[in-house]
């Protein structure tokens, strides 16, 4: 596998359990808590699936998903997340969540045409 995925989260936890299940996979994981950085990371770099918490206390969801469509435009987004903020049920998985939910979330989203949030 070739598939590179993104993810932020103010949680280092979560950001290493999520990292460690999907390395173990195959995938080229990149991490970060900072929206600094994850923005960063999209304008130079191309990434198949963004795994994005869209609570991150520094940035509203409405302006942190407004500058990330504004970088890349089509890649997928994977909200995970205690709320779900208006998703379709096939680009949200809620916290907690098992490890197998998020691998085979993962998969099929990587599988898939790209969802968008509902307005």
């Amino acid at each position: 596998m070739n598939e590179r995925i993104l993810v932020i989260d103010d949680e280092p936890l979560i950001l290493a359990t999520i990292e460690r299940a999907l390395s173990k996979l195959g995938y080229a994981v990149r991490t970060t808590g900072s929206v600094a950085d994850f923005l960063d990371a999209l304008s130079t770099a191309a990434f198949d699936l963004l795994i994005m918490d869209l609570h991150l206390g520094s940035i509203s969801p409405d302006v942190l998903l407004e500058k990330v469509r504004a970088i890349t435009p089509e890649t997928k987004i994977l909200t995970v997340s205690g709320s779900n903020y208006g998703f379709p049920e096939e680009c949200f998985l809620q916290k907690p969540f098992k490890i197998d939910d998020l691998r085979h979330m993962v998969r099929e989203m990587l599988d898939s045409p790209p969802c968008h949030r509902d307005k």
